[in-house]
């Protein structure tokens, strides 16, 4: 009992000496009550509306209406009867409202037409709850009219994704989550395992430089990422039928960036941990947050403003929103070419830190 006792003292000075036990006792349980507790509401979804119709008083009235019952934001004003729909495939709101033409005095005999609700259905998850705010919303104010018009239920179109088929949404951000994890783990291992051999201290005695030998490192990892992505994206597609409605070659010239992007990371966070367990500890630091606020577990328009805005500077979030884009959406080169910025700045950044980081640590700074 007297050696168990010793052993269990000398363990506790280690963990208590370690700093890998404070993160992983406060540092990481932190991170996640902030993100579960303040920016993961699923049922508060910042969802963008658009009314269109013939009659603008009428149109004014609604619009007023979902801002006060269902909770959602209105975007455009004065749309004409039928622009509903095109607002909706143009990105510019996530449903659109299409007004009948009613029976007035004027017109006593216009057709009774119910409510048109036209629906982004690229992401069920997000869009479901809007919906059902607003029929909720449609009904209240139906108890108002007369009974014939309390008698049509609206007609809901489905844009994309008719099934609502929530593969629709997850397979094509999966591609990404695989990549990220991957390259952040390869790109950790990569330094920690070399410098933990010894072999690192003679890569940078050679004269070519610390951004060359990062660099040589990097391009195979870059090759290595694309090609998992290519054979995540293959399987989505043949295997759970994803649909290609855009330029499949637009996502596939992201992976190559995107690779780097967490490859580097990786790099940055082995270069600034001092062993490689306190690197991989980074690395998962670095990819719940990027799972959490990028829109691939939950929808991104529930996020809070601000988790948004950091949601928007890890190089998920736009490769999530072009993939589905292109892939569900049927979108163009444009939105991989939007994609590409962010993505690549994140590169360059990640990697100037990795190299000050390594340079400073082997005493050349």
């Amino acid at each position: 009992m007297n050696a168990i006792a010793a052993i269990a003292r000398l363990e506790c000075m280690r963990l208590l000496r370690a700093p890998t036990t404070l993160s992983l006792l406060l540092v990481l349980p932190l991170l996640q009550l902030i993100l579960f507790g303040h920016a993961i509401r699923p049922d508060e979804a910042r969802l963008t509306v658009v009314v269109a119709g013939p009659d603008d008083r009428e149109t004014a009235e609604v619009r007023r209406r979902i801002g006060m019952d269902a909770g959602l934001f209105v975007v455009g004003a004065d749309l004409p009867a039928g622009a509903a729909e095109q607002a909706v495939r143009d990105g510019r709101a996530a449903i659109g409202i299409e007004l009948p033409r009613r029976r007035s005095f004027a017109d006593p005999l216009a057709p009774l037409r119910p409510v048109r609700l036209v629906v982004d259905a690229a992401e069920p998850s997000a869009t479901d709850l809007g919906t059902a705010r607003l029929e909720a919303a449609y009904w209240k104010a139906q108890a108002t009219r007369d009974p014939a018009a309390r008698a049509l239920s609206p007609e809901i179109v489905r844009l994309y994704n008719p099934q609502t088929r929530a593969a629709y949404a997850f397979l094509p951000a999966l591609v990404g989550v695989a990549v990220m994890i991957a390259m952040v783990l390869l790109g950790c291992l990569s330094l920690s395992r070399e410098r933990e051999a010894g072999t690192w201290e003679t890569l940078m005695a050679l004269p070519t430089g610390p951004c060359a030998i990062v660099l040589g490192k990097l391009v195979p990892h870059m090759a290595l990422g694309t090609v998992q992505g290519i054979l995540v994206l293959a399987g989505a597609v043949l295997v759970f039928d994803v649909p290609v409605r855009g330029p499949i070659w637009a996502i596939v010239l992201l992976l190559p960036f995107f690779a780097a992007a967490h490859f580097l990371t990786g790099f940055a966070l082995a270069a600034r941990a001092r062993t490689q367990v306190a690197a991989l500890q980074g690395a998962v630091g670095f990819y719940l947050p990027a799972l959490l606020l990028s829109g691939f577990l939950y929808p991104f328009a529930t996020l809070p403003g601000w988790a948004q805005a950091i949601g928007r500077l890890l190089p998920l979030t736009p490769f999530i929103a072009a993939a589905r884009d292109v892939l569900v959406r049927g979108r163009g080169w444009h939105v991989a070419g939007q994609a590409l910025v962010p993505i690549a700045s994140f590169a360059v950044a990640a990697g100037l830190i990795a190299v000050l980081l390594q340079v400073k640590r082997s005493g050349r700074l």
